[in-house]
């Protein structure tokens, strides 16, 4: 009979498996791969040592998708949170609706992200899509938002910060209804006005909240695929190649799994250090 104390190990064992299965195999088994030739039809896998790591490096498409991952993932997530900061205070506030208002505000969050771009990219058609519908109104020429290399890049972080804002607004003003109000009627005795009162009381408090919002944004952003893939495929040329679909290009359209598995630890690494940098400033 198990002792009491080793029942709660006995209740983890579970998930502790399906973890190890889940994560920690493939994880390991990437890494292992990312050293060895690959031929997955004829089952071969040959050493290589650090060679896909040194091509890596040397592929100037690489670097591309790099800048375009960290172009896209500073900018939604600046204005993700900017948003959803402003929101989450202005939902704070008594205002007329707020419950309804607020439903309906999580609709995008709620979406499937292949149905949001594929809506989006109706939206941005450039001879019957509405928004270019919306500025001939105004006399505007029709924008190519999507076939563009100037622009496409930034229609699909619009997208993207359509969707995951309610995310962001979500967990600041739970974070901020969650503040003692206390704090709040004694700096309005001392006569500190509502922008002292925002920079001094609220920021410092929700710190934390904001801190982690960043951190799943980023995190998110940083392995963003589906809607590259629906909304533009990497083009035009490789102007909304991130490193995802640069993974995927190698991996699934040209069959160097190596390749792939090598590009594919080195963007867990940098996500672990920019992680670290995060929590670093929670802790």
């Amino acid at each position: 009979m198990l002792r009491d104390n080793k029942m709660p190990y006995l209740f983890l064992l579970p998930t502790v498996i399906v973890l190890l299965l889940l994560t920690v195999y493939p994880l390991f088994y990437a890494i292992s791969i990312s050293f060895q030739k690959v031929d997955s039809f004829n089952g071969i896998h040959d050493f290589v040592g650090f060679k896909h790591y040194i091509n890596l490096v040397k592929d100037i498409n690489f670097w591309v998708a790099l800048k375009n991952t960290v172009v896209f993932v500073l900018i939604a997530v600046v204005l993700e949170t900017l948003v959803g900061f402003a929101l989450a205070l202005l939902f704070n506030t008594k205002i007329i609706g707020r419950k309804i208002l607020r439903s309906i505000i999580l609709i995008p969050m709620l979406l499937p992200p292949i149905t949001v771009a594929l809506t989006w990219k109706m939206m941005y058609a450039y001879d019957y899509g509405i928004i270019n519908n919306i500025l001939s109104h105004f006399g505007i020429a029709p924008v190519e938002w999507l076939s563009s290399a100037k622009l496409a890049l930034f229609s699909i972080i619009i997208t993207d910060v359509w969707q995951w804002t309610p995310f962001v607004f979500l967990v600041l003003l739970a974070n901020l209804q969650a503040l003692p109000i206390e704090i709040y009627e004694s700096a309005k005795v001392d006569g500190a006005s509502a922008l002292k009162r925002l920079v001094y009381i609220t920021l410092p408090l929700l710190k934390p909240g904001i801190i982690l919002v960043i951190l799943l944004r980023t995190i998110d952003t940083f392995r963003i695929f589906d809607k590259i893939y629906v909304l533009t495929g990497g083009g035009p040329g490789n102007s909304t190649e991130t490193l995802t679909f640069y993974i995927y290009q190698h991996g699934f359209k040209y069959f160097d799994i190596g390749f792939s598995a090598a590009t594919s630890i080195v963007m867990v690494v940098l996500i672990l250090v920019i992680s670290n940098s995060y929590i670093r400033q929670v802790l």
